[in-house]
């Protein structure tokens, strides 16, 4: 039984994959993975899935990265911030599937989408 769950283990916590448009097969990453290792993806660019908070961002999201009408999104492992790219008020609480790029500003990461593939 032991050895059957440390086989498992390494299935369960890894990042997923989605395939977009019928095409591409992308690694799925999270937030918590990008803000924990920014450094490694500053200048990278990034396909997560994350419901778009609007201007409604929970305290863990940090400083404000860029301006005051950035936004945040979230998923399950944090928060981050991201320029627009969505009504901050009329889409709140859609989950979105995005390619973003990811920059730095003082010690913050944040998010600059560079294309939107779902939002629902």
């Amino acid at each position: 039984m032991k050895k059957l769950l440390l086989f498992i283990l390494p299935f369960l916590f890894s990042c997923s994959s989605v395939q977009i448009n019928g095409e591409t097969r992308l690694r799925l990453e999270t937030i918590g993975s990008i803000k924990k290792n920014c450094e490694e993806f500053v200048g990278k660019e990034v396909v997560l899935e994350a419901t778009y908070r609007g201007w409604d961002c929970p305290s863990d999201c940090g400083a404000l990265p860029v301006t005051r009408s950035d936004v945040c999104l979230e998923d399950s492992t944090g928060c981050i911030y991201s320029t627009p790219f969505l009504s901050p008020i009329n889409d709140r609480g859609k989950v979105v599937r995005l390619l973003a790029e990811v920059k730095k500003k003082g010690n913050e990461c944040y998010l600059e989408p560079v294309r939107i593939y779902e939002v629902r």
